[in-house]
C-alpha cells in the first residue's frame, strides 16, 4: 500500500489520459459482458415469467409439440383418476390494431373450468361475467384485458378493440378488466382472455387445442400424476411441469445464446489486450523508476505486487463503470433481441425492465478485476525480473535479444504443431478449442519477430516517401520492438476475429442465397401473417384447391411447419407435398440419392433431415428417427440429408400425407404458388386478394419480398460482425495512442535535437504520423493474415456447436477492404494529439531528457 500511495498515485495523476485509456479497456469489456448477458437473461426470464404467470395453479401441462391435438384428448385426460382439474388452452400472439401497442398475448380458455387453475381477479365487468361464465361464452367477441392494458389505451367495459383474425380484422368487446398482479402481469400486461372455442375460430385451429393445463388430485404427487398420464397418452405427448416450456425456449435459442456468450468473451479479450498494452507501456516508461527501486533494495515480489495492485485498482474502477454502462445499454439490447427472436422464431417477447441481478453484478466485478490482473501479469513479471543496471540504461529494455527471439520462435513452432494436431484429430470439443487457443498463443509469441521484420520491410518505402521523417519513424519501431509489438498484437487479434466472424457471416449469407434460389423458388407465397415464422394462424387445407382454380395459377403446394420435441429439444418439422416439391425445386441431397430420397419420402417410407440437424445430433443416412405424434411414435428412416435453412437448429421434412394421418390435421401454414408461363405475378396476387377479401386474413408475398424478408433477418442476426469491426477500431485507437505517447516520451531528446538542428514542427508531426500509420499497417498485415486462419477455426466451431453444417471457406474481401481505411484512419486520428504534444513541448527540457 505504501508503494501504491507514494509511487502509483503520483504516476496516475501525471498520466491521467493513459490511465483513462486503460480503464476504458476494462469498461468496454465489462459493459459488453453485462449488457449482452443481462439482455439475454431478460429475454429468457421474460418468457419464463410469462409461462409462470399464465400457469397459475397448473401443476402439469399436456402438449404434442406446436401442432396441437384433437379435442378428444381432453376427455382422456379428464378421465384419469389422478387428475383433479384439466382445462384446454390455446395460446397465440396477435397484432392489436391499436397504435403503438404492438402484440397482444391471447389466452383461449374454457371459462367453465379454468378458474380452478387461474385467478382472473376481475375489478370491473358485468356481474353476469363474474357470476356466470356461460354468458361470457355466449358472446364470442368477448375479451378480458389487464388493468395496465386498459389504462394505456383508455379502455373501459364495453369498449371495442380491433384484432387480426383468420377472417380479417374483427372488433372485440371488453367484458372484464383484471386487477394488477399474477396472471395480469404476463407479457408486460399485454394479455387478453378469450373463450377457447372462439379462439379456435379466430386462429384457424379447427377442433384442436394447443395444450391441456391440469392439477392433480390431493394425495397424488406431481410425479405420480405425470407418470400416469404419460402411460395413458403414450410417447406422442409430453406431460411436463410448466417450467419445462422455459427450458425448451432456451434450447430453441441455443445458437443465439452461444453467440451472445462468444461476443461477451470477445469483448473481455479485447479489453484484456488494451489493459496488457497499457501496462506493458507503463512498465517500459517507468523502467528508470523500477531500476531505482531495485537498486534501493526493493524485491522482485514488491515490484510485481506494485503493478498488480495498480491493475487491481484499475480493474475495480473500470468494472464498476462497465457495470453501470452495461445496465444502461441492456434494455435497448433486450428490446432488439426480443424483436429478432420474434422475427426468427415466431415467438413474440416483451422483455420487461432488465433486473439487476446480484450474481451477475458480482460476477462481472470479479471478471473485470481478474481480467485486469491476468492482462497485467506478464508486464508485472517482466518489471520484477528486469536487471537494475539495464533498467537505468535508456532503450535497453525495449530490445529483444537474439536468444529471446529464438526461444519465442521455437515455442511458437511447438504450440503451432500441437494446435494443428488438436484441430485435425480433436476427439472432443474441449480439445478442439484448446487447439484454437494454443494456435492464437503461438501467433502472439511470434508477433514481436513478425512486427520487427515488417518494420524493416517498411523502412525503405518510408525513407523513400519522406527521407528524414520516414527513417526516424521506421527506426523508432525497429529500436522498440516490445513497445510496438504490444499494440500490434492487440490490433492483429481484433482484426483477425473481425475477419473470422465476417467470413462466417459471408459464408452463411451466400449459402442461404443459394438455398433461396434452389428451394424457395415459388412465384408467390400465401401466408396468414407477414412474419413467416409466426405459427399462430392456420389455413384450412381446402384452400389449396381454391387457389389452384384461380386464373394464372399452375400449381399450389401446401406446407405445414411447427416444432416438435425430440430428445428434450424443439426441432422444426416441415410437412410438404414431396412429389410436387421434387418437380419444382433443384434441392439435391448432400448425402443420398435424389430420386430415391423424394420417392421414399412421398410414399411415407422415409424422411429428409437438414445437414444442421444431422451434424448437431450425429444422425447418419439410414438411421431411424422416432417422431412423437398424437397417434404414437412415428418411426421412419433418414433417406436424405440436404442443405436447409428453415431453422438453424435443424429441420425434418416429411410428406404431407404422413402428417395428416399421424397428426389428424389438414391445416396449412403457407401455400407455395407457381404461376403459368406468361402470367403476371401482380395480376394473380390481386386476384387472390379479391377472391378472399372480407373472408380470410391473408398476405400474398412475391418471391422477391420473401427473399428480402429472410435476408433482412439474416443481416440483423449477423450484424455482430460489424460490432466486432467497431471494437477493432477502438482497440487500434487506444493502443496506438498509448504507444505514441510512450514513443514520444522515449524519444523526447531525439525529437528535441531534430528541432534544435533546424527541423520543422511539421517534420516532427509527419514523423509521429508515419509511425502511427506504420503501426496500423503492420497490425493490418498481420491481422488480415491471421484472420485467414481464424476463419478456418470459426467455420469449424460453427459446424460443431452452432448450426452443425459445413460452410464453404470464403475470405471476406469486402470486410478486409473496409478495415484498411478504417484502421489507417483510426491510426492517423490517434496520432494527432501525441504529435501536437511532441512539437509543443519545451525544447530545453527535451535536450535535458536523460
Amino acid at each position: 500500500m505504501i508503494l501504491l500511495r507514494l509511487l502509483s498515485w503520483p504516476y496516475l495523476r501525471k498520466h491521467v489520459l493513459r490511465w483513462s485509456l486503460t480503464v476504458a479497456g476494462i469498461v468496454l469489456g465489462v459493459a459488453v459482458f453485462v449488457a449482452m448477458r443481462s439482455a439475454n437473461r431478460a429475454v429468457l426470464s421474460s418468457f419464463g415469467r410469462t409461462v409462470d404467470r399464465i400457469a397459475g395453479a397448473t401443476q402439469l401441462q399436456v402438449s404434442s409439440g406446436q401442432f396441437g391435438f384433437d379435442e378428444e384428448v381432453l376427455d382422456r385426460v379428464q378421465s384419469s383418476s389422478e387428475v383433479r382439474a384439466a382445462v384446454p388452452v390455446i395460446e397465440a400472439v396477435v397484432q392489436t390494431g391499436l397504435p403503438g401497442q404492438g402484440n397482444l398475448l391471447i389466452l383461449g380458455v374454457d371459462m367453465t373450468g379454468d378458474r380452478s387453475l387461474r385467478d382472473y381477479d376481475l375489478e370491473s365487468g358485468e356481474e353476469a361475467v363474474i357470476d356466470d361464465p356461460l354468458v361470457f361464452l355466449a358472446q364470442p367477441d368477448s375479451l378480458m384485458v389487464t388493468r395496465e392494458f386498459a389504462a394505456r389505451n383508455g379502455l373501459r367495459i364495453n369498449s371495442r378493440i380491433p384484432l387480426d383474425t383468420m377472417e380479417g380484422p374483427k372488433q372485440f368487446t371488453i367484458r372484464g378488466i383484471m386487477r394488477s398482479g399474477g396472471l395480469s402481469q404476463a407479457f408486460g400486461g399485454n394479455l387478453a382472455i378469450m373463450d377457447i372455442y372462439a379462439a379456435q375460430q379466430v386462429f384457424g385451429r379447427g377442433r384442436r387445442f394447443d395444450r391441456i393445463d391440469l392439477a392433480v388430485r390431493e394425495g397424488v404427487t406431481v410425479e405420480q400424476g405425470r407418470a400416469a398420464l404419460q402411460k395413458l397418452l403414450g410417447p406422442g405427448f409430453q406431460v411436463e411441469p410448466p417450467s419445462s416450456r422455459g427450458r425448451q425456449f432456451e434450447a430453441m435459442l441455443r445458437s443465439y445464446s452461444m453467440t451472445i456468450n462468444f461476443s461477451s468473451v470477445f469483448a473481455l479479450l479485447i479489453g484484456m489486450f488494451i489493459i496488457y498494452n497499457s501496462f506493458a507501456i507503463a512498465v517500459t516508461q517507468r523502467r528508470s523508476e523500477i531500476g531505482i527501486l531495485r537498486a534501493l533494495g526493493a524485491t522482485r515480489a514488491q515490484i510485481r505486487t506494485l503493478f498488480l495492485g495498480e491493475s487491481a485498482v484499475a480493474g475495480l474502477v473500470g468494472s464498476a463503470l462497465g457495470i453501470v454502462a452495461g445496465l444502461v445499454g441492456a434494455q435497448a439490447v433486450a428490446r432488439y433481441m426480443g424483436r429478432l427472436v420474434e422475427q426468427m422464431r415466431g415467438v413474440a417477447q416483451s422483455p420487461e425492465e432488465v433486473s439487476i441481478e446480484p450474481g451477475l453484478i458480482l460476477g462481472a466485478l470479479a471478471v473485470g478485476v481478474l481480467t485486469s490482473l491476468a492482462a497485467a501479469w506478464i508486464p508485472a513479471r517482466s518489471a520484477a525480473r528486469v536487471d537494475p543496471v539495464q533498467a537505468l540504461q535508456k532503450g535497453k529494455y525495449q530490445v529483444l535479444s537474439a536468444g529471446e527471439n529464438r526461444i519465442h520462435r521455437i515455442l511458437a513452432a511447438l504450440l503451432g504443431l500441437v494446435s494443428a494436431g488438436c484441430l485435425l484429430f480433436a476427439p472432443t470439443t474441449l480439445v478442439f478449442y484448446a487447439g484454437y487457443l494454443l494456435g492464437i498463443l503461438a501467433v502472439l509469441l511470434l508477433t514481436p519477430t513478425l512486427a520487427l521484420w515488417l518494420a524493416h520491410a517498411l523502412r525503405p518505402f518510408l525513407k523513400w516517401f519522406r527521407p528524414i521523417e520516414g527513417a526516424l519513424a521506421a527506426d523508432s519501431l525497429i529500436q522498440a520492438p516490445r513497445r510496438t509489438s504490444a499494440t500490434v498484437a492487440a490490433v492483429m487479434l481484433s482484426l483477425a476475429m473481425a475477419i473470422g466472424f465476417g467470413g462466417v457471416a459471408q459464408s452463411i449469407y451466400d449459402s442461404l442465397a443459394g438455398w433461396l434460389d434452389n428451394v424457395l423458388n415459388p412465384d408467390l407465397f400465401v401466408a396468414p401473417t407477414q412474419n413467416l415464422a409466426n405459427r399462430n394462424f392456420s389455413f384450412p387445407g381446402t384452400m389449396g384447391a381454391e387457389l389452384a382454380g384461380i386464373e394464372g395459377v399452375e400449381q399450389v403446394q401446401m406446407v405445414k411447419s411447427s416444432r416438435i420435441i425430440i430428445r428434450q429439444a424443439p426441432v422444426q418439422l416441415v410437412a410438404v407435398e414431396t412429389a410436387k416439391l421434387a418437380r419444382t425445386t433443384r434441392w439435391n441431397p448432400l448425402v443420398g440419392n435424389r430420386e430415391q430420397m423424394y420417392r421414399l419420402t412421398a410414399q411415407g417410407k422415409g424422411l429428409i433431415v437438414s445437414d444442421s440437424f444431422a451434424g448437431l445430433r450425429g444422425v447418419k443416412l439410414g438411421a431411424a428417427l422416432e417422431l412423437p405424434t398424437p397417434n404414437g411414435l412415428l418411426r421412419l428412416p433418414v433417406v436424405g440429408i440436404t442443405r436447409d435453412w428453415s431453422d438453424d437448429q435443424g429441420s425434418i421434412l416429411i410428406d404431407r400425407s404422413v402428417y395428416q394421418r399421424w397428426w389428424n390435421d389438414d391445416s396449412v401454414h403457407i401455400f407455395r404458388v407457381y404461376l403459368r408461363a406468361g402470367a403476371s405475378p401482380a395480376d394473380v396476387k390481386q386476384r387472390i386478394l379479391e377472391r378472399y377479401a372480407g373472408l380470410r386474413r391473408l398476405f400474398v408475398l412475391s418471391n422477391q419480398e420473401v427473399r428480402r424478408y429472410i435476408l433482412r433477418i439474416t443481416d440483423q442476426w449477423i450484424s455482430m460482425t460489424y460490432n466486432q469491426i467497431a471494437l477493432a477500431v477502438l482497440v487500434a485507437v487506444f493502443g496506438i495512442i498509448n504507444t505514441l505517447i510512450v514513443s514520444i516520451t522515449d524519444r523526447r531528446r531525439e525529437l528535441g535535437v531534430l528541432q534544435a538542428v533546424g527541423g520543422l514542427r511539421r517534420q516532427v508531426r509527419h514523423t509521429v504520423w508515419m509511425e502511427a500509420l506504420s503501426i496500423g499497417m503492420i497490425g493490418l498485415i498481420l491481422g488480415l493474415a491471421l484472420g485467414a486462419l481464424d476463419l478456418y477455426y470459426n467455420l469449424e466451431a460453427t459446424r460443431r456447436d452452432f448450426i452443425g453444417m459445413y460452410l464453404d471457406y470464403e475470405y471476406p474481401m469486402k470486410v478486409a477492404l473496409l478495415l484498411v481505411p478504417m484502421i489507417l484512419g483510426a491510426a492517423f486520428i490517434a496520432a494527432l494529439a501525441p504529435a501536437e504534444s511532441a512539437v509543443r513541448g519545451s525544447l530545453v527540457e527535451a535536450l535535458e531528457y536523460e
